[in-house]
């Protein structure tokens, strides 16, 4: 599932030398476990923050970082991944269930 959920967002302009690329891959791992992950953003922001020895914070602002380069890089294939028009890039909680949305569409996660 990883190596999927890295090649799309390689896709999107994002490599992993952006802090926000880990997160969002485990973020894809732990709403696959439980969708309601997807209702509870902040306190998902805060287990990835515990497990990569960082604040939830900072989770948030690194996942906005990723959401703001895949919109500057490749915003139409965002817009095809999500299959909904968008004028604006999503917020991160948006962008986090596109990337869940597509993975689950694609047979990527369980």
């Amino acid at each position: 599932m990883e190596n999927d959920v890295l090649k799309l967002l390689r896709g999107l302009g994002v490599g992993k030398i952006y802090r926000g690329c880990r997160a969002v891959v485990i973020f894809v791992e732990l709403a696959s476990d439980d969708e309601d992950r997807l209702l509870n953003i902040v306190e998902t922001y805060k287990e990835i923050a515990t497990r990569t020895g960082t604040t939830w914070t900072a989770v948030e602002r690194n996942i906005r970082t990723v959401v703001n380069r895949a919109w500057e890089t490749n915003s139409q294939l965002l817009i095809e991944i999500a299959g909904y028009p968008m004028q604006i890039p999503p917020t991160a909680s948006e962008f986090l269930e596109i990337i869940y949305n597509h993975s689950i569409r694609h047979g990527v996660t369980k």
